[in-house]
């Protein structure tokens, strides 16, 4: 399935609840009969025709205890619990291992649950299960046709968060008085992503983090700290404590040392939730990983041998094997988890699984209605779903229900702006900017009348304007379909938003909005154009951070022109910029993605 199907919620099928104190293997039995009829394949009617299925299990993720169950292998705490590989628990943190040669392997585990299931004597086969780091029999889905261990990968959100967890509690807890109050407002002021929802104190509200919260705080949180942290930000004893481990020379030192931390953690992690991956790619994902192993147990003790830093050893054979790390990612599965728990005290524990199930099954069966599906119980088709209002219908096809944000009002110019273009539709200007702030605008753009004459040409107009009747906005929307995968995406452009734009003689080129606004054509149609100044890269890189420098295109900078339509656009918010006031210029944010 594709990436972008696999994140629509329609496409993810609840098979059912584990009760409270229940068992995996009751549970799971069913499930796993009809697997094993699929296997062998099947013969089904399917809209009146026979057809030939063959079905079996794909990748089964889970956190690392759950996951440790799943592959047959002892928890994380006993001393050979990696699902992966054999190296005991006090090697966890040692990158220099021959994984090839401590590797789990599908068929030496037969052979070594074999010799476990033909000992009599209970401690003797518990002896034999330590010593192979396995459990006392396979698990349940051994049955079906699997490679226990390829098909059970470590979860990446589970796994990287949890890392982001561990640091952020431990720098929070280096923090003296000072530190900590210029670490909430620093937080609190920081020019975070407009499409990002609120973060939670990093402080005092740590503990409601979902795994989204810690991604995004990674990402920002080295240009946080480089922007407060002094050595009189942390506690004395512990800044020593750290140039003691870390052999530095100097005490003011060890803040650089904090952020390099967090520098490390944030590479890899853009790393590992890469889309793409080239042999390049896979190079610098290990190397990523092995200099963020080498670094957190160097400065912070806590992180010797910890599970979920040694899983960072294996995760290049998983994006080999999976060709990416997302592609056995459950974001989607934490989502609904999420959802299902907020419901879990309102329930009153009365035959839970069942009560969650009637929800989720009545979800899914409006949506199949809506989609123009059709219940052959019923005698005439329900097309009464199938032309609900739009509205409606965007709430069963989106990822979840969310509040519209973005309020209209009566001056929302939604109808009388056209697109030049059949892949982008229902363009809505909201917001009118002030006079003052037009003014502003307008002063540094000296040559307007000739760079709108240019973009008025880039969308098929090739003679003079008759018209100067034009408006400015603060936002802008429309409706753009993929041209690769046929997926429409709602794109809301804010001034102030940072954007790609595909130019032909160059490579991908960024740009910051600085107004937004509408004009008259000789047709009487309006059409929408954008104000940017271009980022200018100095070939620079900043010397903690190891991100790359840009300077902002001036006033008097004519090179390149400022005016564009809407359409040029390649992407909204795939890129992030921090303002550096100490140099004067702008800091990209390398670790910038997507995180859910």
């Amino acid at each position: 399935m594709p990436s972008h199907q696999r994140k629509l919620l329609k496409n993810h099928f609840v098979l059912g609840f584990v009760p409270f104190g229940g068992d995996f293997n009751e549970f799971i039995k069913p499930f796993i009969s009809e697997i094993k009829e699929l296997e062998k394949g099947k013969v089904m009617n399917i809209q009146g025709q026979d057809v030939w299925v063959i079905a079996s299990i794909g990748v089964v993720t889970a956190d690392l205890p759950q996951g440790n169950d799943l592959a047959g292998v002892l928890r994380q705490n006993a001393n050979k619990g990696c699902r992966s590989c054999t190296i005991s628990k006090d090697s966890f943190t040692d990158f220099t291992q021959y994984i090839a040669l401590t590797s789990r392997y599908h068929h030496l585990t037969d052979s070594e649950f074999a010799l476990i299931s033909a000992e009599t004597v209970i401690s003797q086969k518990k002896q034999l299960s330590r010593k192979y780091g396995l459990k006392l029999q396979p698990n349940i889905l051994d049955e079906l046709k699997r490679e226990r261990y390829l098909q059970t990968p470590q979860d990446i959100y589970h796994v990287t968060a949890g890392k982001i967890g561990r640091l952020l509690k431990l720098t929070c807890e280096l923090f003296s008085q000072e530190g900590e109050n210029d670490f909430i407002k620093t937080c609190k002021d920081f020019e975070k992503p407009k499409t990002w929802s609120r973060i939670p104190n990093p402080i005092s509200h740590r503990e409601s983090f979902m795994m989204s919260d810690y991604l995004r705080l990674a990402i920002i949180m080295p240009f946080i700290l480089n922007r407060f942290l002094k050595i009189t930000s942390l506690k004395n004893n512990e800044a020593k404590n750290i140039q003691q481990r870390t052999g530095a020379s100097r005490i003011n030192l060890v803040k650089n040392i904090i952020i390099t931390c967090w520098v490390h953690i944030a590479k890899t992690m853009s790393m590992v939730f890469k889309s793409k991956f080239t042999i390049n790619s896979y190079e610098e994902l290990q190397q990523s990983l092995k200099e963020e192993m080498n670094i957190l147990p160097k400065v912070f003790s806590e992180f010797v041998n910890l599970p979920n830093l040694h899983v960072s050893v294996h995760l290049l054979m998983h994006a080999k094997t999976y060709g990416t790390l997302i592609n056995t990612q459950c974001g989607i599965k934490e989502m609904v988890h999420r959802v299902f728990k907020a419901m879990v005290p309102r329930t009153n524990r009365k035959n839970i699984e069942l009560d969650l199930l009637k929800r989720y099954t009545t979800l899914f069966a409006i949506r199949h209605l809506v989609d123009g599906g059709i219940d052959y119980r019923l005698s005439q088709s329900c097309n009464g779903f199938a032309s609900l209002t739009s509205n409606f219908r965007h709430i069963l096809t989106n990822w979840y229900i969310t509040e519209n944000k973005e309020t209209s009002n009566e001056h929302d110019e939604q109808d009388n702006v056209t697109s030049p273009v059949n892949f982008i539709t229902h363009i809505t200007l909201k917001k009118g900017v002030s006079q003052q702030d037009r003014e502003n605008i307008m002063l540094n753009l000296p040559h307007f009348n000739s760079e709108l004459l240019l973009s008025f040409e880039d969308i098929g107009f090739k003679s003079a304007l008759i018209y100067s009747q034009m408006s400015w906005y603060k936002l802008a929307t429309y409706i753009i379909e993929e041209t690769t995968s046929g997926v429409f995406s709602k794109i809301h452009l804010h001034i102030g938003d940072f954007v790609t734009i595909q130019e032909e003689n160059h490579d991908e080129c960024y740009a910051i909005i600085k107004g937004i606004f509408k004009y008259k054509a000789n047709n009487n149609k309006f059409y929408a154009f954008i104000i940017i100044d271009w980022f200018e890269e100095i070939k620079r890189v900043h010397h903690v951070l190891k991100c790359p420098l840009y300077r902002i295109q001036a006033t008097y900078d004519t090179c390149w022109r400022r005016i564009f339509p809407i359409l040029v656009i390649d992407r909204v918010q795939k890129v992030h910029f921090v303002y550096d006031a100490t140099n004067e210029c702008w800091i990209k944010n390398d670790f910038f993605f997507t995180a859910i």
